[in-house]
């Protein structure tokens, strides 16, 4: 008798054993979530858990004042950067941060901590601290039940990072070196191509100051070594788009014309016929500023 017993209790043993070893993978009250988006030359991350209101009181309640708080549930939110950014006036290197807030009633205190990898803010230490500063953010806007982190572009190397929850907005704004990234490509790409191909590098930096609002004399410069190497519809109407922003409306028609000229003469030259009415309508709007 003393054998089934034992058996018994050995596999019972086992069974417990592998109860106790197993996770149990079930839906998180406040799921994670994430967003991406690239600002120039900068992929910017960020990760979080999203809590809901769910009818409770947040600031001052269920997030303190004056305490630090993990900007969002369970791990601490993390953001990252792929360059050197400036975020509010002050340099972040590139790399993975947990973000956290200490909320005020009228100011907040935010916080880029080095230690990435963090549950909470139990484990969080001031002298991990990459960078702080302090913003006022908006507490009066429309209800949003669940927090939700959003990043947006101002410029070709500006954008913020937006919190939202509840009816409180909390906007970060950052720059990335885009433009001076974006002119050592072009200068490295110049130096790399045959000189049979110079002209679509310059063709591109041109647009690209344009697209940008950079330097316009340098465009200018740029589309028109350009054009003095090869004729065709897309870099002629580059080039009057730039001649336009420099204000000189009788360059940007005659540029438009050659760029329609150039076209309709090749047929092999396609630009134009598939852009021929923004092209139009361009040198229709710049001839009547001629008048």
């Amino acid at each position: 008798m003393k054998k089934p017993i034992f058996l018994f209790l050995y596999t019972l043993m086992g069974i417990s054993g592998v109860v106790q070893a197993q996770d149990i993978v079930l839906p998180r009250v406040s799921p994670k979530a994430s967003v991406s988006y690239t600002i120039g030359l900068t992929n910017v991350e960020v990760h979080y858990g999203a809590p809901a209101v769910k009818e409770r009181v947040i600031w001052g309640g269920l997030v303190p004042y004056n305490q630090v708080w993990r900007a969002g549930a369970n791990e601490a939110t993390t953001v990252e950067f792929s360059t050197d950014v400036n975020i509010e006036g002050q340099n972040l290197k590139a790399g993975k941060y947990s973000l956290f807030f200490i909320p005020g009633e009228t100011e907040w205190t935010v916080i880029f901590n080095k230690k990435a990898d963090q549950w909470g803010a139990y484990a969080y230490s001031e002298a991990d601290d990459a960078l702080r500063f302090t913003i006022v953010p908006k507490m009066n806007e429309g209800m949003q039940e669940r927090l939700t982190y959003t990043i947006n572009d101002m410029k070709a190397d500006m954008g913020y990072i937006k919190l939202a929850w509840e009816k409180m907005r909390l906007y970060m704004r950052f720059k990335t070196d885009a433009m001076e990234q974006s002119m050592a490509n072009i200068m490295n790409a110049l130096d790399a191509s045959p000189e049979e191909k110079k002209w679509e590098v310059y063709a591109k930096g041109a647009q690209f100051m344009l697209d940008a609002d950079g330097n316009i004399d340098q465009a200018l410069d740029w589309i028109k070594k350009s054009t003095d190497r090869m004729s065709n519809s897309w870099n002629w109407y580059v080039r009057a788009k730039v001649e336009a922003k420099k204000g000189d409306f009788t360059s940007a028609v005659a540029s438009g014309t050659k760029s329609a000229e150039t076209g309709l003469a090749d047929e092999k030259d396609t630009y134009y016929e598939e852009n021929k009415a923004e092209i139009n309508s361009a040198i229709q709007g710049w001839a009547a500023k001629l008048n």
